[in-house]
């Protein structure tokens, strides 16, 4: 679960706190926190280990390779599926590969002490067996890039293998959402996302959905990129699936999915899904109400042009719950774009090798400006704005 929710958060802290009066184990505490969220990397590992030491080995091994999907980065986890692997003696290239991978990490847990495993050279290892593990060497060779300039002939490899790599970037990004990143390791979720996003599977949605609403431009901008990047060619998939978040989402979440409605392709039912916003109005007050329903405002014009039906109507149907402040801001932007025909989707000409191969520079908490390379005067500004780049931020990012 990519940023746990408030009730699990809640959960967790009961589960703690019946540890600490003794009324639970940790292992009855990790078991139903497990329970409650099949990708928390803490239980994940706890009971993983708990289960190697008890001697059950074919529970250890379930349960290491589900942490090895929520933690792709854990040098224990790689060493427990070596030494389980190594119980097989027919396994033993397959466990040296995973002991040594876990081993390379350990320059980022000097404390550590190594597993032993006689290493095998690269010519005679099986092929199979690099096949398997090259994913996770081209994540951890990503991983200890950090923030500096990436070769684009990584990028390639990583994509190559897609499908095969694709749940370990999922991965980076719950480690993220569950706070065990160190900030240096910001610069892999940043190029984690648009990896995602070029791999152009739809599963990747709910989790770059997550980042969006972020504050933090330096990663809410790269998830915007990589959301539409899969929503330029799978706009029906894309309308599916924020359709369904919409009943639950927050009023940020809301707006964010009404930005990325009015930037998708035309697909029949844009227009539905964003009015549909409405009807979960409700459970919101007024400021609330007011930034779901200017995001929606301003999409309809995005969309339709100046004198958008969709956003007269809207206006029509819910002006009044509309703060004077939030409509002070509407009108300032209504006015930027008033001149602006409808908006037509195009494929964004920032490439994946501006976003992973460029040194990564987090921007500090007062700038507004992105880090990765700025769209051109008249694509869609990045901020996820719908107004032009030269309308909205190309002033200020050349004041930078």
């Amino acid at each position: 679960m990519i940023f746990p929710t408030d009730s699990l958060i809640e959960l967790r802290g009961k589960l703690e706190d019946r540890v600490s009066a003794g009324e639970l184990s940790e292992a009855e505490a990790y078991r139903e926190a497990l329970a409650a969220d099949a990708q928390d990397p803490r239980a994940l590992r706890l009971l993983a280990l708990l289960a190697e030491e008890e001697g059950d080995f074919a529970g250890a091994e379930d349960l290491a390779w589900r942490w090895l999907a929520a933690d792709p980065l854990s040098h224990e986890v790689f060493r427990l599926i070596g030494r389980l692997l190594a119980r097989d003696p027919a396994q033993e290239p397959r466990a040296t590969a995973y002991i040594e991978l876990g081993n390379a990490k350990l320059h980022y847990d000097p404390e550590a002490e190594r597993d032993h495993a006689e290493p095998i050279p690269p010519e005679d290892e099986p092929p199979e067996v690099t096949h398997e593990i090259e994913p996770h060497r081209l994540l951890h060779a990503l991983w200890v890039a950090g923030p500096d300039e990436v070769d684009r002939a990584l990028i390639d490899r990583i994509l190559a293998r897609g499908e095969d790599i694709f749940p370990f970037l999922i991965g980076v990004l719950n480690l993220y959402g569950e706070d065990l990143l160190e900030e240096i390791d910001d610069a892999l979720v940043a190029r984690c996302m648009p990896l995602l996003g070029e791999i152009r599977s739809p599963r990747a949605l709910p989790a770059l959905a997550r980042f969006i609403p972020l504050e933090d431009e330096s990663l809410s901008g790269i998830g915007r990129w990589a959301f539409q990047r899969i929503a330029f060619p799978r706009p029906a998939e894309t309308l599916d699936f924020i359709r369904a978040q919409i009943p639950a989402a927050s009023p940020i979440e809301l707006a964010a999915y009404a930005q990325q409605i009015c930037l998708m392709p035309d697909t029949p039912g844009r227009e539905d899904a964003i009015l549909s916003m409405a009807g979960h109005l409700d459970r919101f007050d007024r400021d609330h109400r007011s930034v779901v329903l200017v995001a929606m405002i301003v999409s309809g014009h995005v969309m339709e042009g100046p004198k958008s039906p969709l956003a007269a109507s809207i206006e029509r149907q819910h002006g009044p719950d509309i703060t004077a402040s939030a409509r002070r801001e509407l009108k300032a932007v209504v006015k930027e774009i008033e001149n602006e025909p409808a908006y037509v989707a195009e494929e964004d000409s920032v490439s994946i090798y501006d976003l992973c191969c460029t040194a990564f520079e987090p921007l500090d908490e007062d700038e507004t400006v992105r880090a990765a390379p700025r769209p051109d005067r008249n694509d869609p500004c990045w901020c996820g704005s719908g107004k032009k780049y030269k309308k909205c931020h190309l002033e200020a990012d050349e004041g930078r």
